[in-house]
């Protein structure tokens, strides 16, 4: 298990800086996940971990050692970490015990050594039966764990992982996660994982740093970032949600936009407000505070994904799968609403969305 301190870093390729002054301590035995968009600076910063980047400024340290900062540099090769890709990038001339070796083979460690070690991590990854078999003869999920397994098979301090399930298919990734998530519970090692894809980031991590255009907008546990996002970007980069302009005015937020209808507020915010709503957290009732007309159901089995329009707006409704037999489009409904976030109207959605059209 390793700690990772990372102090004023930054890395700047010409006059395109990349990443922003990032400051924190990585824990023993945390998993960490790097979460944002393409070219947010996420990899970046694990290359940076891992010595493949050195940093424009700042320092790094991997426990008490400095492996980057100043004139101190410390290859990959010794700083004891596994790194595993977004690619297998296994020998397809290897069989799956001789590929899991290669760094102890190459380290040239005495053949009893190499092979109590393969054996072992071979049964953390549940690849022991597959030894003697050929890469073209793995699924693309067994593949995966074969380079997993090459990663930890010399018992690195620190795991990076970049992006590691994006070539599998969604089940595949599902089941993947939570094998990984396992291993790194039974070891106890410091993982740092890079991904864009929120679910996996909920899914897999003790902290999550999400990030946008080379700035950590914020850091916090699944739970935290989710339910108390520090900006507009964060609530809509996790998890599903829509957004509805309205004032505050005498203890309600009024939207104009759905015929003057209102909600009570007792928040800290006044004037203009910028209301994000998880679709999860409005339901259909008999005495609700928003009234309008369903439009669309989406049957999806374990859920009924709603449309309702509320005035000029429509208003998005995820409720349970057994309710779409109840339910009939073109119907009157009352919605309910179970919890909001209230941001201020600073102009910030207007530039998510002209980012993203």
């Amino acid at each position: 298990m390793a700690t990772v301190t990372i102090k004023h870093v930054t890395k700047a390729f010409g006059d395109n800086v990349v990443l922003k002054e990032f400051n924190e301590v990585f824990q023993e035995g945390e998993f960490i996940t790097l979460l944002g968009p393409s070219g947010c600076g996420k990899t970046t910063m694990l290359r940076i971990i891992a010595g493949f980047e050195k940093p424009t400024t700042g320092e790094l340290y991997i426990d008490d050692q400095l492996v980057s900062g100043g004139k101190t540099f410390i290859p990959p090769e010794k700083r004891s970490i596994g790194m595993v890709f977004q690619s297998y990038a296994v020998w397809p001339h290897m069989n799956v015990y001789d590929n899991v070796a290669y760094p102890l083979t190459i380290k040239k460690e005495p053949r009893e050594k190499i092979k109590a070690s393969v054996e072992h991590v071979l049964e953390i990854v549940h690849l022991s039966q597959y030894a003697q078999r050929f890469p073209n003869q793995l699924s693309g999920g067994q593949q995966q764990r074969v380079a997993l397994a090459r990663a930890l098979v010399a018992a690195p301090k620190l795991l990076l992982l970049d992006e590691p399930l994006s070539n599998l298919d969604a089940k595949l990734r599902e089941s993947m996660r939570f094998e990984i998530k396992e291993i790194q519970r039974q070891l106890g090692i410091t993982v740092v994982y890079v991904t864009h894809d929120q679910t996996e980031a909920m899914a897999m991590s003790d902290r999550i740093f999400l990030i946008n255009r080379g700035v950590v907008q914020q850091c916090g546990t699944p739970a935290e970032i989710y339910n108390h996002p520090a900006n507009q970007f964060v609530a809509d980069f996790l998890g599903k949600v829509d957004f509805f302009k309205g004032e505050v005015q005498d203890g309600r937020i009024v939207f104009a936009d759905m015929a003057g209808q209102s909600i009570a507020y007792d928040g800290p915010r006044t004037g203009r407000v910028e209301v994000a709503v998880r679709p999860e957290n409005l339901y259909f009732t008999e005495n609700g505070v928003l009234e309008g007309v369903l439009e669309a159901q989406y049957y999806l089995g374990d859920v009924d994904d709603c449309r309702v329009r509320v005035g000029n707006t429509l208003v998005r409704v995820i409720t349970n799968g057994h309710a779409y037999k109840d339910l009939r489009n073109g119907q009157k409904v009352q919605l309910g609403v179970r919890d909001i976030m209230v941001f201020e109207d600073n102009g910030l959605l207007e530039q998510m969305l002209k980012i993203q059209t």
